[in-house]
């Protein structure tokens, strides 16, 4: 850097610091006192100090020179305003022009961008400028020197140039630099007749308020002892300052002020806050209490602990007091509405703002404050049908066309019930244009009275509508209103019948009995119920269900009788009709089983009374089925009108005769002494069941089967009597019907065995406890052994060997031959299937099939013939045996399976042919491949002309018809030369072989086959 240069800047840059001791010479007093001359006086002290820095340039050509004016002009705009440097600046430039040369205008420029930028500058910094950091100082110096250079750029290329390369570093260097340092003295200055400014408005403030102020102010020690007090807070505390400072503010605290006075005053002490605020009473000079809000703030030293507290007290005692009668008006008027049980609502109508009360939210249900935030939450409350009507009221009252908001409406609470309000409002505030400002009103929950005021219009609705007639009668029984039923039943109308007896309805059919008990009743227990006779204005009698009830009075005697009645006449009728059905039975009129057991348990304990017998004979019609099934239904039904009535002439009056149901009757005969009345009884009904039946053109024959129990000797019990009754007519059945059976004990244990066998053979289908045992069935003519039939086996654990004949019936008689039944057929197809795979022979197995598997196998049909399917079993394999009984019965479809069996290629063969009803249409009709002659006809053959012929003939008949015989039961060689004589195709018999089980079958007959020898 160029030292000719550096020198004379700097000693321009030194000058500038005259500006500053030129300012703080001057007393400020007389700046703020003469402030406009004071200002043009700066202005040319800054114009005098320019010009002199001006005298001393560094010379570059003559005419072109530098100097700091620039820094001094800056720095008066920034800091001093714009009439002290528009002064300046007037000053400086006429002295440049003066001085004039090559450079002329382009220091007129320097000096007037100096000066612009700095008031500029002030305008948007004027407020900081007490502190204005460095680097904006900075900012703010490069931007007038920068400035400052590029004026230069006006000079010709040949000046300009070189110049600029020559002074922009020192330039950009010192000025800056003294820009900087100027700025600090100057705003040092700035900031400390900033402070002095607020210290003396502080002091004037705080002067004026304690002396004079509206504030009560005092400084005291950290004892609370009074230091200095205003004139204010004497004045409030009645108090002279002498007195004060002899005493403690805690001294003339409020007692139930001290505590919390005291743990603020001890916080603040121990530095947790510096200062607090709250209301507090004090208590004058005259005793009186003075309510002030006390401000209270301290002064800390350098250890930080507390010096002085300072605290300022507002009297606030009539607001206190004003806000005490307020409360209490408030709190008397809440007592007022609680107790009304009143809501209340407040509208601010300009801010659409609604305060409720807490009864208010209690209604709908919710939080009061919560209501109160949502103001639409009430109105969205109301029933959607409701709401416009109560909106159209509120509107129509704010308009003033009525005189208040009164609705009724219905509310649906948060609780998800519906209440009914009562709302009442009114405009309590209007403006000078008439709007409403303000609109209060109350809510009042008459759900309970609209509940009274519903059902007494309901009491009113059902007493002038109901069905039942109704009567109100004073304490003696008068009339003194009535409804319309009550005209309707009785006959009589309201002005007949008013003040008048009720006795006038009454009625010989009652009996005078009844009415004195009913009137005894009324007064002792204030109520009666019950049926009773009543007398209608025509004479007609008719039956009432009567209800009476008493209303007392406040004294508890007698007010009112409030009468209901209804006619029961039909329902009566009908009860005994619904009676009648429920015990006697509708196509004979005989006593029913439920009529028949309530007779047996008065009977049994008549008897038990008196000790006498009596008998019970339990009938069942022999044939009845044949009867219906031939002549019809409805034949059927006369033939047991008939028997009812035939039964009921056989008896005497006192004994019963019932109907249990189908064919079945009981009779009763009550205080039996002897058999022998019982067995004539007996006898005249089986003459008189036995007698022709004439049913419209046909004649029809019956019988019947009694049997006969006696209580209490057969048992003690109605369902034992029953039990054996039945047991004993199952006796006389098996015995040849048409005959009557008294009970026995042997009858008893019979039906124990049985059952105890049914328990047996149901649990032996659960085990499988059953073996098939095969009967071979021999080609007589050649011996050959090509069919067998299958036959069960049962061995008992504890019973042994059980014979089919014993087991089979009660299996047929329970269902349980359908899963025997099953078994059997599935295991003799599996048996033939394992013979033909294993031995290579086809053997065909007879399977029998009872009636009742035709009745009740269901699907077991076509699970049979899958099952042949699946072993691929043929005729060859199964043949199923069946009774020619079946033919006969249509009802079971037996047409239909034959017709499958034969399409599934399984052979028929008819099992004891001769012994039932045998008819050759059947046979015709049929596909039947086989006919078994029954053993009863084999077994006399070789002895019995008769019997041989009969087999003849069926072995021929057969032929005929395609079909193939076989006899059964044959035993003896001589049977067997006459069978094969007279052509016979089989035989099966003792003679030939029992049945054996499968494994010696096979051995016999399969793994070594041998012609069976006929001799």
């Amino acid at each position: 850097m160029d030292k000719g240069i550096l020198f004379p800047l700097v000693q321009n840059a030194a000058l500038l610091l005259a500006l500053v001791f030129l300012y703080d010479v001057i007393p400020k007093k007389h700046q703020r006192q003469y402030f406009l001359l004071w200002r043009i006086i700066i202005g040319m002290l800054i114009g005098g100090i320019g010009i002199t820095i001006m005298s001393t340039p560094w010379v570059y050509l003559p005419g072109v020179f530098f100097d700091t004016r620039s820094v001094i002009l800056c720095i008066s705009g920034l800091f001093f305003g714009g009439l002290p440097t528009l002064v300046a600046v007037v000053m400086t430039a006429l002295y440049r022009i003066s001085i004039g040369g090559a450079g002329i205008w382009i220091g007129v420029g320097v000096i007037v961008s100096s000066g612009l930028i700095g008031v500029i500058w002030r305008q948007y910094r004027k407020s900081l400028l007490a502190n204005i950091s460095g680097r904006e100082i900075f900012l703010f110096a490069y931007t007038v020197h920068i400035v400052m250079l590029l004026w230069f750029l006006f000079l010709p290329d040949g000046i300009a140039m070189p110049l600029l390369a020559k002074v922009t570093l020192p330039v950009l260097t010192i000025f800056p630099i003294a820009t900087w340092l100027l700025s600090r003295l100057l705003s040092r200055r700035f900031e400390l007749e900033r402070d002095e400014q607020i210290r003396l408005q502080d002091d004037f403030l705080f002067r004026s308020q304690f002396n004079a102020g509206n504030i009560g102010i005092a400084i005291t020690g950290i004892d609370k002892k009074w230091i200095k007090v205003n004139p204010r807070l004497c004045q409030m505390l009645k108090y002279s300052e002498a007195e004060l400072l002899r005493m403690t503010w805690t001294q003339i605290t409020h007692p139930d002020d001290l505590e919390a006075d005291a743990l603020k005053f001890e916080l603040m002490l121990r530095g947790d806050i510096d200062n607090y605020e709250m209301d507090k009473r004090f208590i004058v000079k005259d005793g009186s209490v003075v309510y002030t809000h006390m401000t209270v703030a301290c002064k800390r030293g350098g250890n930080n602990s507390v010096q002085l507290v300072i605290a300022g007290f507002i009297d606030i005692t009539s607001q206190a007091i004003a806000d005490q009668e307020v409360l209490a008006s408030r709190e008397q008027l809440e007592l007022v509405l609680s107790s009304s049980d009143l809501g209340v609502w407040d509208w601010d109508i300009r801010n659409d703002r609604i305060e409720r009360n807490a009864r208010s939210a209690d209604i709908l249900g919710c939080d009061v404050d919560m209501l109160n935030a949502n103001s639409r939450q009430w109105m969205d409350a109301i029933v959607a049908e409701d709401r416009p009507k109560v909106l159209h009221s509120i509107e129509a009252h704010i308009r003033g066309e009525t005189a208040q908001h009164k609705m009724e409406y219905r509310l649906n609470t948060l609780n998800r019930k519906v209440r009914w309000i009562l709302d009442t409002g009114k405009v309590v505030s209007r403006d000078a244009n008439d709007n409403a400002l303000r609109m209060c009103g109350t809510y009042t929950d008459i759900t309970d009275a609209k509940l009274i005021e519903e059902s007494l219009k309901l009491s009113a609705l059902v007493y002038d509508n109901s069905s039942e007639a109704m009567s109100v009668l004073d304490e003696k029984g008068v009339i003194i209103t009535v409804n319309a039923a009550f005209s309707v039943m009785t006959g009589y109308r309201e002005f007949e019948v008013r003040d008048q007896h009720i006795r006038l309805l009454y009625c010989d059919l009652n009996g005078r009995d009844f009415y004195t008990k009913m009137n005894n009743d009324i007064r002792e227990k204030g109520q009666w119920q019950g049926e009773m006779w009543q007398r209608r204005k025509n004479g007609e009698e008719y039956v009432i269900w009567l209800t009476i009830n008493t209303i007392n009075d406040k004294e508890g005697h007698p007010y009112r009788r409030v009468a209901l009645f209804s006619d029961i006449t039909d329902k009566k009728q009908n009860e005994h009709l619904i009676w009648k059905q429920a015990n006697y039975d509708t196509l004979t009129g005989l006593p029913n089983r439920r009529m028949l057991l309530e007779y047996l348990s008065s009977e049994v304990k008549n008897a038990d009374r008196n000790r006498n017998h009596f008998a019970l004979l339990f009938l069942d019609l022999d044939f009845f089925k044949e009867v219906n099934d031939t002549l019809g239904h409805a034949m059927g039904d006369l033939l047991l009108i008939e028997t009812a009535s035939r039964l009921k002439s056989c008896v005497r009056d006192a004994d019963v005769v019932a109907r249990l149901g189908g064919d079945e009757f009981t009779v009763v005969l009550s205080s039996m002494e002897d058999h022998k009345g019982i067995e004539r009884v007996a006898e005249n009904i089986l003459r008189r069941i036995a007698e022709p039946y004439v049913l419209g053109e046909e004649t029809a024959y019956i019988s019947v089967s009694i049997g006969i129990t006696l209580y209490p000797d057969d048992s003690t019990s109605i369902e034992g009597l029953l039990k054996h009754a039945d047991q004993a007519m199952y006796a006389a059945k098996d015995q040849g019907r048409n005959r009557f059976n008294y009970f026995t004990p042997s009858m008893q244990e019979y039906a124990k065995y049985r059952m105890r066998l049914i328990q047996d053979l149901r649990q032996a289908v659960v085990n499988k406890e059953f073996e098939l045992h095969y009967q071979p069935i021999v080609a007589l003519a050649t011996g050959e052994v090509t069919k067998a039939e299958a036959l069960i086996r049962w061995h008992h654990a504890e019973r042994g060997a059980v014979s089919p004949a014993e087991f089979i019936p009660v299996a047929e008689d329970t269902g349980l031959i359908v899963e025997i039944g099953n078994w059997v057929f599935e295991q003799a197809a599996r048996q033939s299937a394992a013979w033909r795979h294993e031995l290579g022979v086809e053997i065909q197995i007879s399977v029998n099939k009872s009636p009742i598997q035709f009745r009740d196998e269901g699907t077991l049909l076509n699970d049979w013939l899958k099952l042949l399917q699946d072993l691929n079993i043929t005729g060859a394999g199964v043949c199923v045996e069946i009774t020619e009984g079946l033919l006969l019965d249509a009802s079971m479809g037996v047409t239909e399976k034959l017709l499958a069996y034969r399409d599934a290629g399984v052979q028929v063969s008819l099992d004891d042919f001769g012994t039932g009803y045998s008819s050759l249409a059947y046979l015709k009709k049929f596909d039947i491949d086989y006919l078994k002659i029954d053993q009863s006809f084999t077994r006399h053959i070789d002895t019995d002309s008769n019997d041989q012929i009969l087999c003849e003939a069926i072995i021929v008949m057969a032929h005929k018809l395609g079909m193939k015989v076989i006899a059964e039961g044959v035993e003896t060689d001589a049977q067997c030369q006459v069978l094969l004589a007279a052509g016979c195709d089989y035989g099966q018999g003792y003679l030939f072989s029992r049945p054996v089980p499968a494994g010696e079958f096979s051995r016999k007959y399969l793994q070594d086959p041998l012609l069976v020898s006929l001799v």
